[in-house]
């Protein structure tokens, strides 16, 4: 061994994850290895390959031939630590990372590699083609020969999942964030042969990125196999947009709109909070109850967020739409990495939580584009479209005289608010409601 070569190199560990959108127990899977990765210490590099089960829009040939004709795999969510053996395979379930060795493989596996893997490379925005050039360094004098692999991988891809635990209806997921996606090989299947010299390689490459693919959201992986295939001797990434994370960011989750509400509704309550400076609340609740197919008895309650610097609701005509501009409403909004919705929105709430004055969403929809009218009497009418494309129409009676806010603990018709027992409590008249308008005795 030359002076200039170490005689072992930094490890991270590549994790083969094989996945399916038709899998009903893939999502709990993938919370399983979200949780088994948060406690590492040791650098990883996470792919998902969609396989085995059937196919959906990101199954490939070559994780196919990887997953059955080599790992042996013929059941998903599967995990594959650096191709080692674990418990008798190379393979595990997913479900098994919570009772398997918490204290992960053994040490030297994890942190020591005989040879390093360094990527570099260029993407042309304009042509998206993507020059690659995968070099390291090589401990073993011995070693001639690897086989080097990369692939193309990308993050936040959003598409139908199956799922028998964790959606909010307890039924398949029509907008499920799927992470760490194989999309394609740049190699062959099992790599390309490279040739050791001196102590080292380098193996350089040229590819043209899809079209269809978000720049941004993708990574490069590289990894270094003997010839045999097995173990992963080292792995490295590279977010293809420099100065990104190459949606790594972004994890597994999931939001589902539910293909349509009741296209008309009469809310028999209104609610108006000032919340900010410039936008006020209306919370709108209907009496009438929606039997859930899984979850149980609902009633619909719609939450609109009009930017407005007026303390009351103005009459007048509100157009919903992205933002926060003066005079409109906000459209709906979603946090992927929460799992949750925000903006205007309607909202099927168990009805057996409201009355504790909890909302409890078993479905929702967000207010995609429409309008609101209030005219002098206080009559409301909003007519919204939802993100799926259903339409919806809706009235309710505001009464001008009552409007509440977040700070204050008076308002102008002399309504009190106090806080009990973690609860928001409002006296009008002198009895006492909860946030959602029942009375508490």
């Amino acid at each position: 061994m030359s002076a200039e070569t170490p005689t072992f190199f930094p490890r991270k560990f590549l994790l083969e994850h094989f996945t399916s959108a038709n899998c009903n127990q893939c999502p709990m899977g993938m919370k399983y290895i979200v949780d088994y990765l948060n406690r590492q210490t040791t650098p990883y590099i996470w792919m998902s390959h969609h396989a085995v089960y059937g196919t959906d829009d990101y199954t490939l040939p070559e994780s196919n031939e990887l997953a059955m004709n080599f790992l042996g795999i013929y059941s998903v969510p599967s995990v594959v630590f650096n191709r080692t053996e674990q418990q008798g395979s190379l393979a595990i379930g997913a479900w098994d990372l919570e009772s398997w060795n918490l204290e992960g493989r053994i040490a030297e596996d994890d942190t020591l590699a005989e040879a390093s893997v360094k990527i570099d490379h260029h993407f042309d925005v304009a042509t998206r083609q993507l020059d690659i050039t995968v070099s390291g360094q090589v401990a073993n004098a011995n070693r001639t020969e690897y086989l080097l692999n990369i692939l193309i991988k990308e993050n936040r891809l959003v598409g139908e999942q199956a799922d028998a635990f964790t959606s909010w209806k307890c039924v398949d997921w029509q907008e499920y964030m799927h992470p760490r996606v194989v999309r394609d090989f740049v190699t062959g299947t099992f790599g390309d042969t490279i040739h050791v010299t001196n102590q080292a390689y380098q193996y350089s490459i040229s590819y043209k990125l899809n079209s269809d693919w978000i720049a941004e959201n993708c990574c490069i992986v590289a990894y270094l196999t003997p010839l045999d295939k097995a173990p992963i001797i080292n792995a490295e990434q590279a977010a293809i947009v420099k100065g990104t994370l190459g949606g790594e960011e972004y994890g597994p989750y999931g939001i589902t709109e539910s293909k349509g509400p009741n296209t008309s509704i009469t809310f028999d309550s209104v609610r108006v909070s000032k919340i900010a400076n410039n936008q006020m609340e209306i919370m709108l609740l209907s009496s009438k109850t929606i039997q859930s197919r899984y979850l149980g008895i609902c009633k619909q309650v719609g939450f609109v967020y009009v930017n407005t610097e007026d303390d009351v609701m103005q009459p007048g005509t509100y157009a919903i739409q992205e933002g926060n501009v003066l005079g409109t409403i906000s459209a709906g909004y979603r946090v992927d990495e929460e799992e949750t919705m925000g903006g205007s929105r309607l909202i099927y709430a168990l009805s057996s939580e409201l009355k504790n004055g909890n909302i409890v969403p078993i479905h929702q929809w967000r207010m995609n584009a429409g309008e609101m009218t209030l005219d002098q009497d206080g009559n409301i009418s909003l007519k919204f479209t939802t993100y799926n494309g259903t339409t919806v129409t809706a009235t309710a009676l505001y009464d001008f005289s009552v409007v509440s806010s977040t700070e204050d603990v008076t308002t102008t018709t002399k309504v009190q608010k106090i806080m009990r027992d973690g609860q928001v409590l409002v006296q009008r008249q002198g009895k006492w409601y909860n946030i959602l308008g029942y009375q508490v005795h």
